[in-house]
């Protein structure tokens, strides 16, 4: 008799659940927020169809783009290819093309990839992927690398007009690096890195960078964060962390209830005491000021260029069912000393938390905190006349792609390092450049400043049609004011 009670209890206890439940969803249902209403009545009532998951995205992306400079509505689309930049890597086969006249054309071969174990070649002209064809005008960069990327360990199959011959390949795909390291050489005594961006693998980059450079003697460091618009902050303090001595502050992280987070050194790191010079500019911003206001903070390296860019909040991403993100601003960061990285904007509180406030290092030199880091010794490149001249790099660059590819196996007979100081290019060649232009100008026309700068930017449209992008880059450093400059400096200042 007890026991038949208490199976009578517990069911009654289920059927009033079932019932509290059943009141629960129906009171949800009544209770929908105004949004869900608002898209209800769009999607159900509106004369026309609508695009309701896209309208939704929209709305998502203007009320954060309300918030601050940064938060932000990721679609789904968008994210695997952020992904792919920040984790150093993607699946793919490791060419540069470009689309000329309608038709692919692969332009450089990345070494040990897959397309150069294989046999593709630059001056490789690709007319279909995958058995479908891809000559045309419709024919799109994004496109093209979409049908190329893939799961690692698949194939792309290629068919290709190489001088005349049609030629098919099956190329398997395989994990590409994607450097954030962009380049690392000696400056007389003082060693050079140039980092592109704080990605998952930057900080290993940069441990085999410097081993490289301290091998040949390296007594002081140069870091190039021109244009770096950041990244990952975990690499942002290991970074900081092999320039400084145990419990240094790094970077204070305060969230919006109040909580706080000081990153700190480890100490014991091979290159505390190494001479460190850093280059920003207005492009540098986030993980880049992270580093350099921890640095400057504690008299660890000589800031030169121009003001940083001036990001100071952070982010994180909340996934959404669809696999888009909302990338939404939960802190602030902040330097050791307590300047603030966030340049002020409407409806932040920082301007009126920083206002009067003095700001020194360790050793009490006084720093400006208006937003950003600012350098220690301005340095601006007079960009005046390049950047008249840079604004035709697209018909450089095409000019350029002719030229190579009309003698392509000539000019792959020259190194890189001979190309750099022995190639000039003749007047006959800049003639051609202006007549293929259609500037309507003649050589005669012309400052002896005007031709030397085509004559520069040409040729790194040259390098960058024969060996890549990176080639280009280096090209273009050599000519680098700014870094001539502290170059100079920084060698004033070994001992």
């Amino acid at each position: 008799m007890k026991r038949d009670s208490v199976v009578l209890w517990v069911f009654g206890f289920l059927i009033f659940g079932v019932w509290i439940g059943l009141q629960f969803r129906t009171d949800v249902k009544q209770d929908r927020s105004k949004l869900d209403q608002f898209f209800r009545y769009l999607e159900y009532e509106y004369v026309d169809t609508l695009d309701i998951d896209g309208l939704m995205d929209d709305a998502m992306d203007h009320i954060l783009g309300s918030l601050d400079p940064h938060s932000a509505f990721i679609p789904a689309e968008d994210s695997e290819y952020i992904a792919q930049r920040m984790q150093g890597n993607f699946s793919g086969i490791g060419v540069e093309f470009r689309i000329h006249e309608d038709t692919l054309v692969f332009v450089s071969i990345m070494k040990n990839s897959p397309a150069a174990s294989y046999g593709l070649l630059a001056g490789d002209r690709i007319i279909t992927i995958d058995g479908d064809t891809v000559v045309g005008p419709q024919l799109t960069n994004d496109e093209v690398t979409s049908r190329i990327k893939g799961e690692e360990g698949t194939y792309v199959t290629f068919g290709i007009m190489r001088e005349g011959l049609y030629l098919t390949a099956a190329v398997q795909r395989g994990i590409i690096p994607l450097e954030s390291v962009v380049s690392t050489q000696m400056l007389g005594s003082l060693g050079y890195v140039r980092m592109e961006r704080f990605a998952e693998t930057t900080h290993d980059e940069l441990l085999v960078a410097l081993d490289r450079l301290d091998s040949l003697n390296m007594r002081g460091l140069i870091l190039d964060l021109r244009g770096n618009p950041g990244g990952y902050l975990h690499e942002a303090v290991a970074i900081a962390d092999e320039f400084l001595s145990e419990d240094k502050s790094i970077v204070i992280t305060k969230y919006g209830d109040g909580k706080t987070h000081t990153s700190k050194a480890s100490g014991g790191q091979r290159y505390e005491d190494l001479p460190l010079h850093i280059i920003i500019d207005g492009s540098s911003a986030s993980a880049s000021e992270v580093v350099t206001g921890a640095l400057q903070d504690h008299d660890r390296a000589t800031v030169y260029g121009t003001t940083s860019f001036g990001k100071g909040l952070v982010q994180e991403d909340k996934i959404l069912s669809d696999g888009s993100k909302v990338r939404l601003t939960v802190a602030y960061y902040y330097t050791p000393s307590g300047r603030s990285i966030q340049k002020p904007y409407e409806g932040a509180d920082l301007p009126g938390q920083m206002e009067g406030t003095v700001f020194m290092s360790d050793s009490g030199k006084v720093l400006l905190a208006s937003g950003g880091i600012e350098p220690d010794i301005y340095l601006s490149a007079d960009s005046s006349n390049s950047y008249y001249w840079s604004m035709s790099f697209g018909t450089m660059d095409a000019f350029a792609f002719d030229q190579i590819d009309a003698q392509r196996s000539d000019y792959e007979l020259w190194t890189f390092e001979r190309f750099v100081t022995d190639f000039e290019l003749s007047d006959m060649q800049l003639y051609s450049f202006l007549e293929y232009g259609s500037y309507g100008l003649t050589l005669e026309d012309l400052s002896s400043t005007d031709m030397d700068e085509i004559r520069f930017l040409l040729k790194a449209a040259y390098a960058k049609n024969i060996w890549g992008f990176d080639a280009y880059r280096n090209v273009l450093r050599t000519d680098d004011v700014v870094l001539k400059e502290v170059v100079r400096a920084a060698s004033t200042t070994l001992k």
